[in-house]
């Protein structure tokens, strides 16, 4: 589907890959030190290097000047929970495909949960809107996650996870590694690009990138390690080295 090449394009380089750093965790987790202004955030990230970034609808229209020509936008288009919400995987939608399109989004991103109670809720709506995207020619990325935290990083549940993501119409796949070889299994049999998540905020981010990489990931999708990290654009350009091997910043 030609908007899907498109679209895609803009967020993966020539040689397949992306550095893309999330920045959309204060719909969830509220006022995050780091993420405040968010259109400074973004302007210092994309100065960094990063391919994409994935922000809430409400706030991407305030950074159009800092992306446009310069970095990829990945809309969040399901949400509605919060850390204060015992149900982890209670998320509907929040965005409308259409909507993302009148932001200038280059791809969307839902969640998929597996393995709790509100999974077939969470898979019939990554469905519907990879409907949706297939309609508007916008490229879906499936952030596929384990409802039970003690099994973020179990691979097994990640390979599943993430192969649900993909045969239920997603284009790109957003899950955690363990940086085991293990790994290597779940990315490859997922049948899609892969992007590992960061997770919490660690010392040892160039070493989950560089291991995710290994194992056939076709790039990282990192926030709180980026957004959290005292020199942001030096944090991107650490990733951008591991994933593409250049430090150079990205140009259009």
């Amino acid at each position: 589907m030609t908007g899907k090449i498109v679209r895609l394009a803009r967020v993966f380089r020539e040689d397949g890959r992306a550095v893309v750093v999330a920045l959309d965790h204060a719909q969830f987790k509220g006022p995050l030190a780091g993420l405040t202004p968010i259109a400074r955030i973004v302007e210092e990230v994309v100065q960094g290097g990063a391919d994409a970034v994935i922000l809430n609808p409400g706030v991407a229209a305030e950074c159009a000047t800092d992306l446009a020509g310069g970095c990829g936008l990945i809309v969040r288009v399901t949400g509605a929970s919060t850390d204060r919400n015992p149900c982890f995987d209670y998320h509907r939608r929040i965005c409308s495909v259409e909507r993302a399109v009148r932001l200038g989004a280059d791809a969307v991103i839902a969640m998929g949960f597996i393995g709790g109670e509100g999974e077939a809720a969470s898979l019939a709506l990554l469905a519907a809107t990879a409907e949706d995207c297939d309609r508007f020619g916008m490229p879906l990325v499936a952030e596929m996650l384990p409802a039970d935290p003690e099994r973020f990083r179990d691979p097994e549940w990640i390979g599943v996870a993430a192969r649900v993501g993909r045969e239920l119409g997603a284009d790109v796949i957003k899950a955690y590694t363990t940086g085991e070889a293990a790994d290597a299994e779940g990315i490859r049999g997922c049948g899609a690009p892969f992007l590992a998540a960061g997770g919490a905020a660690s010392d040892e981010a160039r070493r989950i990138a560089a291991q995710a990489m290994d194992h056939g990931a076709a790039g990282v999708a990192f926030g709180r390690n980026v957004f959290g990290a005292a020199d942001r654009p030096g944090a991107v350009r650490e990733l951008v080295e591991v994933v593409h091997g250049t430090t150079r910043a990205r140009r259009r």
